[in-house]
């Protein structure tokens, strides 16, 4: 304040000295003038008129430039409200203690600065939004909703963004997909043979990619016309391929070389509509072919037929409830009827391919249990010198440990079949975890019997040893050696104590036991692979159905006094296939 009023007064002394030069000047040019005293007042009064006018003006457009000041502020204040509001920023305020003249010029900057932000936002959503909108019609979708002539925000700016990227990425994958979808589709229609039919399909095959509009629709009728393409195909597939099995049947019951039945399903391999056709003629041609040999083609049906029988382990009964296979009048209905026959049974057989190759399996172990048993009763097994002992001991350890896993494995298969089924799973006729019981109580008594036999066979050999004398056991090359004496006297021999008597022949007679012992004993089903009867003493004419229906009789029998004199064995337990197994004691 004291600098202003100091510069105020001096511009008052500058003013006066001013207004005291230009007045004396002026009385030099009026007294040279000559102009009197009266018009000198006169024209003091137009100098002091013209003064008063300049500084009233100055003061006037002074006044106009601080009003023009507060409007702009005013004006600019506004705008800075309503472009925050638009780009939802905080509202500015300016510094305290400015100017009007400081103030505006803050102001206007700062207008200036967010109407450049607003434009550029502005521009940058008109792009997006461009892009927006090229990339919704090529997908048939709807772009992100933005008000029009409303300035989009930072969050919505970066909204579209993404959402264009999404879009992108989207139609990307699209194009991907028809790319591939149109290929498969040409590949199909060329290998069905056929061409497009439906507008769609014409789009699709020759129209260019660029054209088709990615709609969610138009990708999904896309999808659904290439899985039609793809079934058909498929179905045609299947249909070529019955049709060679059914060729292959044919020719095979008609007793056609099977190196030419093998020649022509090579040549003809392919599905096509075309090979279709021809499959389809050559299967009319058996057809009528095997009208012609009605006998030599039922008879060829009757071999396959026995041999899924086999396959499905069918008992007798169960064969001899289709009648036809024993009518000796070939005509086509008996024909027709072995067909449904042998279709049935290769259904079942695949229902139940799993079961039944157990079955199969365990089949297979139990003979090489029952071989190795024999081989482990030979007395010639140690003149092995190939190291095949080692392998079969590993062998016979393997197959003991799986064969009780095998046997509750199949035991648990055949019980969730039998719960969903509501039937009982028959093999051969009979239940076969009762078979397998049965089996092992078997092999059980027929160890039984043959120790047994042994034992009687020692006692008499011992009778007739004590009765007429020992064999000699010296080697043949050291009972004949000629240092010897040839002659021995029968007599010494006879006058030994019948205590040395007794342990001479025990030892002989345990010496020829080991090569008698065990058997062999062949186990198997009496009409199938595993049907074959349980050869042992007492059963060897028994089938599984007969055994079957005596099997609690028969194991009550086990179980008697005489049960007390087996040993313990190799093989499982009978009684509890899921245990371990006992270990065969040598006899």
């Amino acid at each position: 304040m004291a600098s202003s009023k100091r510069c105020r007064e001096s511009m008052k002394l500058e003013v006066a000295e001013c207004l005291e030069h230009a007045l004396e000047q002026l009385r030099d040019i009026w007294d040279e003038i000559g102009i009197c005293e009266d018009q000198r007042v006169d024209r003091q009064n137009v100098v002091m008129h013209h003064m008063r006018n300049l500084l009233s003006e100055m003061v006037i457009e002074e006044k106009e430039l601080r009003k023009r000041l507060l409007a702009s502020v005013e004006k600019s204040s506004q705008e800075l409200i309503q472009l925050s509001q638009e780009l939802e920023i905080k509202n500015f305020e300016a510094e305290e203690g400015l100017t009007i003249l400081q103030l505006e010029k803050v102001l206007r900057l700062k207008v200036d600065t967010l109407s450049k932000e607003r434009q550029e936002r502005m521009v940058k959503l008109k792009s997006l939004k461009d892009k927006e909108q090229n990339l919704c019609d090529l997908l048939c979708t709807t772009p992100n909703y933005i008000p029009t002539g409303t300035v989009p925000t930072a969050e919505q700016l970066e909204a579209l963004e993404q959402h264009i990227q999404s879009l992108t990425k989207e139609k990307d994958s699209r194009q991907l997909t028809l790319s591939t979808t149109k290929k498969q589709i040409i590949e199909l229609l060329e290998f069905l043979e056929q061409g497009p039919n439906t507008s769609f399909e014409r789009d699709i095959v020759c129209e260019e990619e660029e054209s088709f509009l990615l709609s969610r629709e138009n990708m999904e009728a896309l999808k659904v016309l290439h899985q039609e393409l793809e079934f058909k195909e498929k179905e045609n597939q299947g249909i070529a391929d019955s049709l060679r099995e059914h060729i292959a049947s044919l020719w095979n019951r008609l007793l056609f070389p099977k190196e030419e039945v093998e020649e022509y399903l090579a040549s003809h391999s392919a599905h096509k509509p075309s090979d279709l056709k021809v499959l389809r003629e050559e299967l009319d041609r058996l057809e009528e072919l095997k009208k012609q040999n009605l006998k030599r083609v039922t008879e060829a049906s009757r071999d396959e037929i026995s041999h899924w029988w086999d396959q499905c382990y069918y008992s007798r009964l169960q064969r001899n409830d289709f009648a036809a296979f024993y009518d000796d009048d070939f005509t086509e209905e008996v024909l027709l009827q072995h067909d449904e026959e042998l279709a049935r049974v290769k259904a079942y057989y695949e229902e139940n391919k799993e079961i039944l190759e157990s079955v199969k399996k365990r089949e297979v172990m139990w003979k090489k249990m029952l071989e190795f048993e024999k081989k482990a009763n030979d007395p010639n097994r140690y003149n092995n010198r190939g190291g095949n002992l080692l392998q079969e001991e590993k062998e016979r350890k393997k197959i003991n440990r799986d064969l009780p896993k095998l046997e509750k494995t199949l035991a648990e298969k055949i019980s969730l079949y039998e719960k969903i089924k509501g039937s009982p799973f028959l093999v051969d006729g009979c239940h076969f975890m009762d078979y397998v019981q049965m089996q092992w109580a078997a092999h059980e008594q027929s160890k039984k019997i043959q120790k047994e036999e042994r034992v009687k066979a020692k006692h008499q050999q011992l009778e007739t040893e004590m009765t007429f004398g020992s064999k000699p056991n010296t080697p043949a090359k050291r009972r004949f050696n000629t240092t010897c004496s040839a002659k021995t006297p029968t007599n010494k021999r006879m006058k030994t104590t019948p205590k040395r008597v007794l342990k001479q022949t025990g030892r002989m007679s345990h010496r020829k036991a080991l090569a008698e012992r065990n058997a062999d004993m062949s186990h198997a089903f009496s009409t199938s692979t595993i049907s074959g009867g349980l050869q042992s003493v007492g059963l060897s004419n028994m089938s599984i159905t007969s055994a079957c229906s005596s099997y609690s009789d028969f194991a009550r029998d086990l179980e008697g006094n005489k049960r007390n004199n087996c040993r313990s064995s190799t093989a499982p337990s009978p009684t509890n296939l899921t245990s371990s197994r006992a270990r065969i004691t040598l006899l």
